[in-house]
């Protein structure tokens, strides 16, 4: 009921026009015209031709452009606006998607274009995306509602769209996929232009590197955001690869976003609720618990198994990520919001260009690449328990 009553006021227009329910509808829309397509970008990659080591090779060089652009980006918000920024972002989607629909098998020209508009994409849609995040949110000492509400806004597009997606190669084709993509990408950033009480163009003096990582605390964030991108690459690039080629079908990859969705949308709602200061011993576990799931997919060969592993790994993914995000976001929106955004993106892609060339540097691309992601939870796990917010306070 408590989710009903968020979205049913009795002053419904009111809350149609606040800031943050057109920002909502905006994600929606965004999540749900990218989701249909995003998660088969690297089984399109293989269908064309294009072998296993040839996709890395792409998603490494789209990640290794990814990072500057970052940089890019966050000038531009500050020259033309975040609303721009977004639209610029979404139009190179739409030429990412018209890239992937005409491209064959060694035309590499292409395939690095293609990475160009997906790292364009992504830096200039998501450090946008996330500034106007941060300046929507009324909870600025603790967004870990606004975080998790986000989230379930996502969730819902990624479980209806890969169904969709899925239906529409089935029975229709790529192109009528890439057109639907489009119009709902061009809709998208309609309800961005309606939003009165955010600031397009920050006016806060940009803060210099060091100024912005003055404290442990703060880097403490993004080095575990890194270790966090490694895992959810494996789980959304490297484990629908390997499901795709156990399975070579496209429908077991569809299922794979929906099993994530459809679970954790009610999870990811208690968790946002979740006391400041419970959040660490949350975060724990939620890591200790991912990092178990990728070990057990070293051992266990069993098709039931390989699904219920997605739902787990998405379960507990989330009690990582929420608070995660809210310590990021909370003390970016009294630092530098641009800024926080910019460094949260910039980090993420950064660790994912090191995982997809320690892939390409050694053969053996799935057993590797779990190992990593249990690593990597291990080292989060790590961090947060021994450099914690109340192990910092106490010293």
């Amino acid at each position: 009921m408590q989710l009903f009553h968020i979205f049913h006021q009795n002053k419904f227009r009111r809350l149609i026009h606040s800031d943050f329910t057109l920002f909502e509808v905006s994600v929606w829309l965004h999540t749900f015209a990218r989701s249909m397509v995003s998660i088969f970008i690297p089984i399109f990659l293989l269908q064309i031709g294009y072998s296993l080591t040839e996709v890395l090779i792409f998603y490494l060089i789209y990640n290794l452009l990814d990072v500057p652009l970052n940089f890019v980006a966050r000038y531009l918000v500050r020259k033309i606006g975040a609303r721009w920024v977004i639209i610029l972002g979404s139009l190179s989607s739409v030429i990412f998607f018209i890239g992937v629909f005409y491209l064959k098998v060694n035309m590499w020209p292409l395939l690095i274009l293609i990475a160009l508009l997906a790292a364009i994409y992504d830096t200039f849609y998501w450090v946008a995306h996330l500034y106007f995040f941060m300046k929507c949110s009324e909870n600025d000492d603790d967004v870990s509602g606004d975080t998790s509400w986000m989230s379930i806004v996502r969730q819902v597009a990624s479980f209806l769209a890969p169904l969709f997606g899925a239906l529409i190669l089935i029975f229709l084709d790529k192109s009528f996929l890439i057109i639907l993509s489009t119009v709902l990408l061009t809709f998208s950033v309609i309800p961005l232009f309606l939003l009165r009480g955010v600031d397009d163009k920050p006016t806060r003096k940009q803060k210099t590197f060091k100024e912005f990582f003055h404290s442990w605390d703060i880097t403490r964030d993004y080095i575990v955001t890194s270790f966090r991108a490694i895992t959810n690459t494996s789980e959304s690039v490297i484990w629908p690869i390997f499901i795709f080629i156990l399975f070579a079908n496209i429908e077991s990859v569809a299922v794979l976003p929906m099993i994530i969705s459809l679970t954790t949308i009610l999870f990811t709602y208690f968790v946002g609720k979740t006391a400041k200061e419970k959040r660490e011993s949350i975060m724990i576990t939620g890591a200790l618990v991912v990092s178990l799931v990728w070990i057990l997919r070293l051992v266990i060969e069993n098709n039931i198994f390989y699904f219920t592993s997605v739902f787990l790994v998405g379960l507990f993914s989330i009690l990582i990520a929420i608070p995660l995000d809210s310590y990021i976001f909370e003390k970016g929106e009294k630092l530098d919001t641009l800024s926080a955004s910019t460094y949260r993106n910039t980090v993420h892609m950064g660790a994912n260009a090191i995982f997809f060339a320690l892939l390409l540097i050694l053969v053996e691309v799935f057993n590797v690449s779990f190992i990593i992601a249990s690593i990597s939870m291990i080292l989060t796990a790590t961090i947060i328990y021994f450099f914690g917010e109340r192990t910092l306070k106490h010293k």
